[in-house]
């Protein structure tokens, strides 16, 4: 396979490992084959021993979420094994021994959130935009959302935002605590290597051991069970079939499952 036909690219500067989101014409929405790209990606980059640092990006946008087409056909048993798949790789990214940088510019929706969420750090560009939308389409969340939003900004500010499916701008997240900086989009990658840099030069053993004890105090397994088993029910609803059906024909869809 040819690089300019990879859904997810690898780069390597010195000691920083650039994992790049490669489907522009969706806006990099995640299907099957781009999550088992981005999972041998993250599992190539961890075994680098030169690579003491990650960063993940995308191009105009982030990530704008999975791929909605691929989700139409599912049913209540595949859209759990999607959940676990969406939430293996986010545990990926989570448990790496390696420190984490998500680089947000334009949409990180949905899964693509999700996967921001994943990362240790999350820098934003000024026109990124952040949300949790899948109640728009009777679904909720599969990747980890309502278990990693909460701790990183509040369950008040986390429920508005997962359950009225809220976009938030790059300066509502920063003041949420959801991104630790916003920086200007044409200096986002350089903003991104340079703190990658700076993580890059720290003692590995501690920075891993304090990633390590970070995540223990999340308990977040028993969540994540709990949403891959909700996130699959959605799928045997009316509710959804409508959610799918409006978003296809680019209309407001009419709830009625109560």
């Amino acid at each position: 396979m040819n690089k300019k036909d990879k859904l997810v690219e690898v780069e390597k500067k010195k000691n920083i490992g650039i994992i790049i989101l490669n489907r522009p014409e969706v806006m990099n929405a995640l299907n099957t084959p781009m999550l088992l790209e981005l999972r041998e990606a993250l599992s190539e980059l961890e075994k680098d021993g030169k690579v003491r640092a990650i960063i993940v990006r995308g191009g105009q946008h982030f990530c704008a979420g999975a791929d909605i087409r691929e989700l139409t056909d599912k049913k209540p048993e595949d859209a759990r094994d999607f959940s676990r798949l969406g939430q293996g790789i986010c545990n990926q990214i989570s448990n790496l021994g390696k420190p984490v940088i998500a680089a947000v510019s334009g949409y990180a929706l949905g899964g693509g959130c999700e996967i921001s969420l994943a990362c240790d750090i999350r820098i934003a560009g000024e026109n990124a935009r952040f949300g949790q939308p899948e109640a728009g389409i009777g679904i909720i969340p599969g990747w980890g959302a309502t278990q990693r939003l909460p701790g990183l900004i509040g369950i008040g500010k986390a429920k508005e935002i997962i359950m009225m499916g809220k976009i938030i701008n790059a300066d509502e997240a920063l003041a949420a605590g959801l991104v630790t900086c916003v920086t200007k989009d044409g200096e986002l990658t350089a903003k991104a290597e340079e703190e990658a840099g700076v993580l890059a030069e720290k003692s590995q053993p501690a920075v891993r051991k304090i990633k390590s004890l970070i995540n223990t105090g999340s308990g977040i397994e028993k969540g994540l069970d709990l949403e891959a088993g909700l996130f699959s029910e959605c799928f045997d609803t009316n509710d959804y079939k409508e959610g799918i059906k409006a978003f296809l024909e680019k209309r407001k869809p009419a709830f009625k499952d109560a």
